[in-house]
């Protein structure tokens, strides 16, 4: 006889797209826009039942983020967007977390399958009249969890005890399901019923014989609840339970509840830059803000110090932009909710810039403004970052009403993003797939690699040799871009 072992949790692989044969996915909508979105500091201070009517993540201690992932689970529910659209949608989150491919995925396929599973619930409550038992099942692979394989196959009637703590999912990337039976099926397939809740026991691999002894027969540990029959029976009511929050963070996510406090000194815009945005200059926080009257708009050392120019720069039709003055002037309208001008905007833009060096894997760079290398990698930090402020703004309460033209007319580095515009277009690259992959590559790689890793994008997202694009990518400081091209007769 094979020798018993304990339980051990197989390590968890890759599985398949979360599948939810019959369930509508505005139920699984429905499910998620009632949960509330709480940081972990808050969903840590709750009781465990009320735990499980949140949602949270682990480590993740701000609104701001926590609502980016929620957003992007309910997009995902919505939309059948994949795991990479998901990824796409929270980098900020990724890039400010560290969090890995294999954490993502929990969160994404975790996620979805209890919202599924939640949806699912809700439609066999409405039918349980009809068909009132419950079997459930497990898939039985070599990657099949013993303490959910014991239960493959048990039936209960749909009110038993058994489906408030045992109702799948049961654990990270459990693939386990429930069907409905009705009593015709029961008795025309021999199906016993349990009336019992199940016990500790021992459970013999069919294929090598194995047996494991299993102390807790179902869900591993932080899944014994049941999120569909707590949604069912609130009534969609978070306020009836105490325990969870006073108001759920449905009610206090507003645009309103975000904005910042109006600040008179630049000291006081110092300290609320620190607070609000600190936690996305992920080298070292915000360590100081300084106004100085330098040539650059604003500046950072990638190590928490940041800089803004209290100098007049010239601008279009006559006017200047004065960046410290244009961002403390953003930032008292934002606490407002007042709409930004184009150069309050620009200013927050900048700021972004600056914070997204402080998200960079930081490495070797050449001193000399015109190398190439220090140029790409402000080519990307201001590319990617006018395609990404708007997340800033938002978490602020306010939006980006000029994104569109900064994108195209911003003032920093105006001739490099012009040229990779342009050459970006040349090569009929698209720019939605071209953002997340230069926000991994901040995220990733450090500074020296960037003209490599830009090379290997451009030729594989367009079909052009490496040689070429290498050589288009050198000539982006040229001012006569388009004799750049024709020598490599990528324009006419």
């Amino acid at each position: 006889m094979p020798k018993k072992k304990p339980f051990d949790l197989p390590a968890p692989e890759v599985i398949a797209e979360v599948i939810a044969e019959g369930v509508p996915p505005d139920a699984a909508v429905e499910f998620w826009k009632w949960r509330a979105k709480l940081t972990d500091a808050e969903a840590q201070a709750l009781g465990e039942s009320a735990k499980h009517r949140a949602f949270y993540v682990t480590g993740l201690a701000h609104h701001d983020l926590v609502q980016l992932v929620s957003d992007g689970l309910e997009d995902a529910l919505k939309n059948g967007e994949t795991l990479a659209d998901f990824k796409t949608r929270i980098m900020t989150a990724i890039q400010t977390q560290g969090w890995h491919d294999y954490r993502i995925e929990n969160i994404f396929r975790t996620n979805l399958q209890t919202a599924y599973a939640a949806g699912r619930y809700k439609k066999m409550q409405a039918v349980k009249a009809s068909r009132p038992y419950w079997q459930y099942l497990a898939v039985m692979d070599r990657r099949v969890r013993p303490s959910h394989a014991i239960l493959d196959g048990k039936v209960y009637p749909a009110d038993h005890e058994f489906w408030a703590t045992h109702y799948p999912p049961n654990g990270f990337r459990c693939r386990c399901g429930v069907r409905t039976l009705s009593q015709r099926q029961v008795d025309t397939l021999g199906l016993p019923v349990e009336k019992e809740m199940p016990q500790a026991g021992v459970w013999t691999d069919p294929k090598t014989g194995m047996e494991y002894f299993v102390h807790f027969p179902g869900p591993d540990k932080g899944f014994r609840n049941n999120p569909g029959k707590d949604w069912a029976e609130s009534g969609l009511d978070l306020k009836k339970y105490s325990d969870l929050n006073k108001d759920s963070y449905e009610e206090q996510r507003g645009p309103a509840s975000k904005r910042p406090e109006r600040v008179k000194t630049y000291a006081e815009l110092e300290a609320g830059i620190k607070s609000r945005l600190g936690h996305l200059a992920t080298n070292n926080g915000i360590t100081s803000v300084a106004v100085t009257r330098e040539s650059y708009f604003m500046a950072t050392n990638c190590d928490g110090r940041f800089m803004l120019s209290e100098r007049d720069f010239p601008h279009k039709d006559g006017k200047t932009f004065n960046p410290a003055k244009a961002l403390k002037s953003a930032w008292n309208k934002l606490a407002e909710g007042k709409a930004l001008t184009w150069e309050e905007e620009y200013a927050c833009e900048s700021l972004w810039h600056e914070i997204t060096h402080n998200r960079e894997k930081r490495g070797p760079l050449p001193r000399n403004r015109n190398a190439p290398g220090l140029r790409y990698m402000e080519t990307v930090t201001q590319w990617t970052a006018r395609r990404t402020y708007h997340q800033m703004l938002e978490s602020l309460g306010g939006k980006a009403a000029h994104q569109a033209d900064i994108k195209k007319n911003g003032l920093g580095y105006g001739l490099w993003i012009r040229n990779f515009d342009k050459l970006v277009g040349v090569l009929n690259v698209d720019e939605d797939a071209l953002l997340p992959a230069l926000l991994e590559m901040i995220a990733t790689r450090p500074w020296d690699e960037y003209g490599k890793v830009l090379v290997e994008t451009l030729s594989k997202g367009s079909g052009i040799k490496k040689s070429v694009v290498r050589a288009a990518l050198s000539g982006t400081g040229e001012w006569d871009y388009d004799q750049v091209l024709r020598s490599l007769a990528l324009i006419e």
